[in-house]
């Protein structure tokens, strides 16, 4: 019995996914900055990789939305999203996330997957003391992702890719004020929190219009938050 040759080794998709996320961490930590070129050569170097997993890992965070091609389709950069790009966004988010609540707390969730939103939210918490802004923006974006796939609808998981652009792209902003204004960050982490915990106790408990409530006030503190509400202004 052989293999086709199409079918990736497991050791290959372990590595692009590993170089994908490490990436996507130097951007939203500002590492690889906005409008930065990413040169194979270079990145292939320092990274300690070769250019194919690198390669794959570039095709990913395009269709993430992270980086776009850039020079005439020769290479990529990182894309800079703009304060009214991110508002934009958000309040599609503020429709997609409350109805990914509603449908999820509708059909129901089983223990195991009760118990994934669970631990989803306690990464996000892991990641708040000592703040680690590259493990809570992956932690954020994996627990909006996962309620979205669990509305069943496929209208609504095809909005995850910009689910998850939108909530680590802002993770960015979110650790700027946390140097400028650590007590409001602070606050507004707690907050964020406590509405993880509450839309997931009622996505639990079977309480639809709850669940779509919490979802979407919290996707409206973000957007009237002092991460996006000044810097729109001056955008």
């Amino acid at each position: 019995m052989t293999f086709d040759q199409r079918v990736t080794p497991v050791g290959r998709t372990r590595l692009v996914h590993e170089v994908t996320d490490h990436l996507r961490t130097l951007i939203i930590t500002g590492a690889l900055a906005p409008g930065q070129l990413l040169l194979q050569t270079e990145l292939s170097e320092q990274l300690g990789v070769s250019r194919t997993p690198l390669r794959e890992a570039f095709r990913v965070l395009e269709r993430e939305g992270f980086v776009r091609v850039s020079n005439g389709n020769n290479t990529l950069e990182v894309v800079d999203l703009s304060p009214s790009d991110m508002v934009s966004l958000y309040e599609i988010r503020e429709v997609i996330d409350g109805l990914a609540a509603r449908l999820a707390a509708e059909h129901g969730i089983n223990a195991r997957e009760h118990k994934q939103l669970t631990e989803m939210v306690n990464r996000i918490t892991r990641a708040t003391k000592p703040f680690s802004p590259g493990e809570r923006a992956t932690a954020h974006a994996d627990l909006h992702s996962r309620i979205a796939e669990l509305s069943r609808n496929p209208h609504v998981i095809a909005q995850i890719p910009m689910i998850r652009l939108s909530s680590q792209m802002l993770a960015r902003r979110l650790q700027s004020l946390a140097d400028e204004a650590p007590e409001v960050t602070e606050d507004m982490i707690e907050r964020g929190a406590d509405d993880h915990q509450g839309v997931v106790d009622a996505i639990a408990a079977g309480n639809a219009k709850l669940a779509e409530q919490i979802a979407r006030g919290h996707i409206r503190k973000t957007m009237h938050s002092p991460l996006l509400v000044a810097a729109s202004v001056a955008d």
